[in-house]
């Protein structure tokens, strides 16, 4: 990140807190401590008032000096809340009235901050995540990095797909393959061979894989802390008329919702898109959302659920996953990751140069 940015970012986050009337805000969250300041590293806090002051200890200290932009660094040796007070006491000749803190911190944290600082304590919800859901152009450009090479990962694993591997060993070759293109996991990898398919968070285990078998694999890279994240399901030999028809519908309901995303478009409207396509179909909707928004956590704003409230925004960056998923046969589910746009919508996640693309079920073995 760039000082112009991290001074953008701040700037935005005080016009919120003058409207909420907050003199300073504690960020307790690590991932809205990496977007405001860069800083990748865990327990540390930052503060945000008259300075920009990321409270941490000698663990990661070169390592903010490092990372972290456009804000002070202070070492800590007390423990984070009394720093936290320390250095509020510093600033009393600009009085803070009112303390904003996060809404994600734990209980027993708000307690100890509570008890800390003479100040008005009031929680802040999505405040600095309101923020993160508008991707700017370097975001999404870490993002399609990420995305490709998670794809260039897959690749390089597909020689490895062959009958009586277990899901387990395969999960480790694809996490090593990331490791290697320098990245890391964004998140558990899911791999499920045949029935385990139909377990939507399937934890990979023994099961081999069998010639004439089904593969469904859900995985994605992190990269400069954001991450990726997408599905692909397979047949390993030639693959049933019913898995055909299943992976087509899911296939078509992709498109359609694909095709809907655009600014201004209801989050609703495009779960129910792909939905109503797989009935069509013959094919009873799955139960899980059609999408959740992409960032520096794997799950985060927008949501693309039946119940949704708002609307898509140009920048966001949303996943667009439905499925099927028949217990005891299989599960289906493509995956991919959708940048909004004013017009329409960019998939960030197109994997033409590697195979594995969205217009035909790739068959293996």
């Amino acid at each position: 990140m760039n000082t112009e940015t991290a001074k953008a970012r701040i700037r935005k986050l005080r016009n919120l807190m003058r409207k909420n009337e907050i003199d300073a805000l504690l960020v307790t969250h690590p991932q809205n401590v990496t977007y405001l300041t860069g800083f990748l590293g865990e327990d540390s806090w930052l503060l945000v008032g008259r300075q920009v002051c990321l409270v941490t200890d000698s663990r990661y200290t070169e390592q903010a000096r490092g990372e972290c932009v456009g804000c002070k660094i202070i070492e800590r040796i007390d423990p984070l809340a009394q720093t936290v007070r320390q250095v509020l006491d510093k600033w009393k000749h600009r009085k803070t009235n009112t303390m904003g803190i996060e809404s994600s911190c734990t209980f027993q944290t708000h307690k100890i901050i509570r008890k800390a600082l003479k100040s008005k304590l009031l929680i802040v919800d999505n405040m600095v995540e309101s923020l993160r859901q508008t991707k700017d152009d370097t975001e999404t450009r870490i993002l399609q990095k990420a995305a490709r090479t998670a794809w260039r990962a897959l690749a390089h694993t597909t020689a490895h797909i062959l009958p009586g591997i277990t899901e387990s060993e395969l999960t480790g070759v694809l996490e090593y393959q990331m490791r290697r293109l320098g990245m890391s996991p964004g998140f558990p990898t899911i791999i499920c061979f045949g029935p385990n398919g139909s377990r939507n968070h399937h934890q990979p285990g023994s099961r081999k894989l069998r010639k004439k078998d089904t593969i469904l694999i859900d995985f994605g890279v992190r990269y400069q802390g954001y991450i990726s994240d997408t599905t692909r399901s397979f047949s390993y030999g030639k693959p049933s008329k019913e898995y055909e028809k299943a992976y087509y519908a899911v296939l078509k309901a992709q498109h359609a919702a694909i095709a809907e995303i655009r600014h201004g478009v209801e989050l609703k409207q495009i779960d129910a898109v792909a939905r109503e396509t797989i009935a069509t179909e013959g094919f009873e909707p799955y139960g899980h959302g059609t999408g959740h928004g992409l960032g520096l956590q794997v799950h985060e704003d927008p949501y693309l659920a039946k119940k949704a409230k708002g609307k898509l925004q140009a920048g966001q960056v949303v996943t667009v996953e439905p499925g099927i998923y028949i217990p005891g046969k299989f599960g289906i589910r493509i995956e991919d990751d959708v940048l909004v746009t004013k017009t329409g919508c960019k998939v960030l996640s197109e994997d033409k140069e590697f195979g594995f693309s969205r217009k035909t079920l790739p068959v293996l073995g």
